[in-house]
């Protein structure tokens, strides 16, 4: 995998159009995109937890034969995006696991990350009850 890079770079216009209309999210509120190495968001930075996530969709994108086309599969396909966006909570949920004594602060971080991925973000793909569960196994 190659070495991502962090930007305020937007990607690709197509993308952000598609995500609006889809999910009613936009670039301004801080939404984080992986296209290729480049992992992008309009404050250009990430936290820690998250170098654990993103850089995963990058790997995601090159077995998938490239961005453009994992993107087209991620926006078309519920169960695709559930199973990408699964495989990167769970490895960011294992770096806070091992990353973090507080076991309260780690609980903040799972219902944090199960909220997420049973948003609107990625279309209510899933409850949150389950996405909570998911993320754990």
């Amino acid at each position: 995998m190659n070495k991502v890079k962090i930007s305020s770079e937007k990607p690709p216009q197509w993308i952000l159009d598609e995500v609006k209309e889809k999910f009613d999210v936009e670039w301004e509120n801080g939404v984080i995109f992986t296209y290729g190495d480049l992992i992008t968001n309009c404050f250009g930075e990430i936290s820690e937890d998250l170098m654990h996530h993103e850089p995963h969709h990058t790997k995601q994108q090159e077995e998938f034969g490239g961005a453009d086309k994992w993107w087209r599969r991620y926006l078309d396909d519920e169960q695709f995006r559930f199973e990408q966006e699964l495989e990167c909570y769970r490895k960011q949920y294992n770096w806070v696991k091992n990353n973090i004594k507080s076991r309260d602060e780690v609980f903040f971080y799972l219902k944090h990350y199960a909220s997420s991925l049973s948003g609107k973000m990625y279309g209510g793909i899933v409850d949150f009850s389950t996405a909570l569960n998911k993320i754990k196994q």
